[in-house]
């Protein structure tokens, strides 16, 4: 198992890079926001997605974009889909899922599928590669910047696309939540 922690900018919108690290203290990965344009830029101030994010370790950098539309309609409907990118090049998608607990899925370019999920009050979301649970997270709730413990449980996939999709999975799920009430 390994363990990563990070602490969120107290800006949402911030465009620096967050330092994530290990259990020895040391800041193995930067992750961080980014925009395809200035108008994406602008209605992010608002409140509006923000949940293009880059990572890297120095060696590898994993990238997620969000689907663009076409002529003001949404390719894909009624869900979000996300294009996941290794130093340039798809490896897959990761799609919002209807559902009664906030989940996506991760859909690699080899069939695999990985399956984020939070419960109904709980912040913390759990991923599943089919009947295995591979990471768990724990999050601060209440505080200016919140900070989020996760817990890896495989080597299969990198620990950088995992830290890079719970981070979109919440700051997705957070955005759900806000326009619920």
């Amino acid at each position: 198992m390994a363990h990563y922690y990070f602490k969120e900018h107290f800006f949402n919108t911030s465009k620096s890079a967050i330092d994530v690290f290990n259990d020895s203290d040391e800041a193995c990965f930067k992750l961080q926001l980014f925009y395809t344009s200035a108008t994406q830029e602008a209605f992010a101030m608002f409140g509006n997605n923000k949940q293009n994010f880059e990572i890297t370790d120095g060696q590898a950098t994993y990238r997620i974009l969000q689907e663009k539309t076409i002529r003001g309609a949404l390719k894909t409907p009624f869900k979000t889909v996300w294009q996941v990118e290794k130093n340039g090049t798809v490896i897959g998608t990761f799609r919002s899922k209807m559902g009664i607990k906030a989940t996506m899925l991760f859909e690699g370019n080899k069939g695999d599928v990985l399956k984020f999920q939070s419960g109904f009050i709980s912040r913390s979301v759990k991923v599943m590669e089919g009947r295995h649970e591979i990471m768990h997270s724990k999050s601060e709730r209440f505080k200016l910047a919140s900070r989020h413990d996760l817990d890896i449980y495989t080597e299969t996939y990198h620990p950088a696309m995992l830290v890079m999709l719970f981070q979109v999975f919440y700051e997705f799920q957070e955005q759900q939540r806000k326009q619920s009430n």
